[in-house]
């Protein structure tokens, strides 16, 4: 066992260390410089009038309050650290000045894709917990395909990129979903409710879970104060932190309220396709110009989009729900429906096919007659291009050029890949005997 431990430690501090290096040499993907600047004027203008502020140096903040915090805490960090550099570099003379310079210009930049770094570190860590406790066949080997487990998430390319390069939310929100949902499994409710919840403070992309979520603690619970007592306090938690952005004879739910709907949901962008490879890119090209709100046959495209999406995950909530209660089970579930919601939505960005990752990687050591490693090598591949295009960052002019010749004919063949195995899943999942 302390082998073990010490094998995932050292995984852990390598996959740390890369990401780290790779912070400090690689410049910084041009959509961070929104959450630079909603971190420094959070500073500047408080909580009340934070979404309230007309004037900003990239976009308007379109995330939940949680994120605004997190990024003013990297803002305030950045502030005592800076200064502490400072008072060493003016105070004593074997301070290397020269170093000042890059320091100020990314110092910022370091501090907000931490937290994100640190959340990879997290899933790839919870990732060794579930299959060295839940590896059906083999359980004495349970430890060491958990390692490797970890290593297939901690070390994938496309991965990495996304928090270490591009420094996106999208680890941090996971991490807090999955912890929930493993808590929930291991019947530590009060907690995995809660974990759960709070990724909706940060960003509600995940709100696709939702249906699973209550079927799951449906099945599970059947002391209704396991559910009830841990909603209320989170409840409760979040309507006290709500407090200080309030104004005027806004209540915190009436902020609450007035904050998602008005400050977050709206401003989405509304596009029928947000660069995601998926069943709108294939019919209408990448076009961000496009709205979700033009309509065939007097429908909107975001109504036909929903519409699909709840026909095709009405079998997979019916199966889940017949089906044991397995960890594997509500894995499947989540990542079947993860995808679909990526192929079939409108206004999806193409960081949303990150949640299946972390499923995907633990279901091949859980599950390995479902889904191989190959298919995770696919996925990876087809995922990077999709998050390298319309950014093109770092500029690689071939892979650009490949991207956008004829209309993104090659996104588009990526897009009916990505269907395929979204549909090959769909139909395994339903025609499976869950173990």
């Amino acid at each position: 066992m302390a082998k073990n431990f010490s094998k995932i430690t050292n995984i852990l501090i390598l996959a740390l260390i890369i990401r780290l290096v790779l912070v400090i040499i690689s410049g910084y993907h041009p959509d961070i410089l929104n959450h630079v600047d909603w971190g420094i004027r959070f500073l500047s203008l408080g909580p009340k009038k934070f979404y309230e502020n007309i004037f900003w140096g990239v976009s308007w903040p379109n995330q939940p309050f949680g994120s605004m915090l997190l990024f003013a805490l990297c803002a305030a960090l950045k502030n005592i650290l800076f200064g502490g550099i400072e008072f060493l570099n003016q105070n004593f003379s074997f301070f290397p000045s020269f170093i000042i310079p890059t320091i100020e210009q990314n110092i910022h930049i370091w501090l907000v894709k931490l937290p994100f770094i640190l959340s990879d570190i997290g899933i790839g860590y919870l990732i060794y917990k579930i299959v060295a406790e839940f590896k059906p066949d083999r359980p004495a080997n349970g430890p060491k395909y958990a390692i490797i487990a970890a290593s297939f998430f901690l070390f994938n390319p496309v991965l990495i990129y996304n928090s270490a390069i591009w420094g996106q939310t999208d680890s941090l929100i996971n991490l807090l979903a999955l912890s929930g949902f493993y808590l929930i499994f291991k019947k530590h409710y009060f907690p995995g409710i809660i974990l759960f919840l709070s990724c909706f403070l940060f960003k509600l992309s995940l709100i696709i879970y939702l249906p699973i979520f209550g079927l799951f603690l449906l099945k599970r619970i059947k002391d209704w104060k396991k559910i009830i007592i841990p909603i209320i306090i989170f409840i409760l938690l979040t309507f006290l932190l709500a407090i200080p952005f309030t104004f005027g004879d806004k209540t915190p739910f009436d902020w609450l309220w007035y904050m998602y709907t008005n400050r977050v949901l709206v401003r989405q962008g509304s596009m029928l396709n947000g660069n995601a490879f998926n069943f709108w890119a294939l019919i209408f090209s990448i076009d961000i110009s496009k709205s979700e709100f033009n309509q065939l046959f007097s429908l909107s495209y975001q109504f036909i989009s929903r519409i699909l999406y709840i026909i095709f995950l009405l079998p997979i909530w019916f199966k889940f729900f017949r089906s044991k209660d397995t960890l594997t089970n509500l894995l499947l579930a989540l990542m079947v429906s993860a995808f679909g919601s990526f192929i079939f939505l409108t206004n999806m960005h193409e960081r949303y096919l990150y949640p299946i990752f972390p499923i995907i990687t633990t279901l091949i050591f859980l599950s390995n007659s479902f889904i191989k490693k190959s298919h995770l090598i696919i996925l990876s591949i087809i995922h990077f291009f999709n998050l390298y295009n319309l950014w093109f960052y770092p500029s690689i002019p071939l892979l650009k050029n490949i991207l956008i010749s004829s209309n993104f004919l090659f996104c588009r063949l990526l897009s009916v890949i990505l269907i395929i195995i979204c549909f090959n899943y769909l139909i395994k999942y339903l025609k499976s005997e869950i173990k």
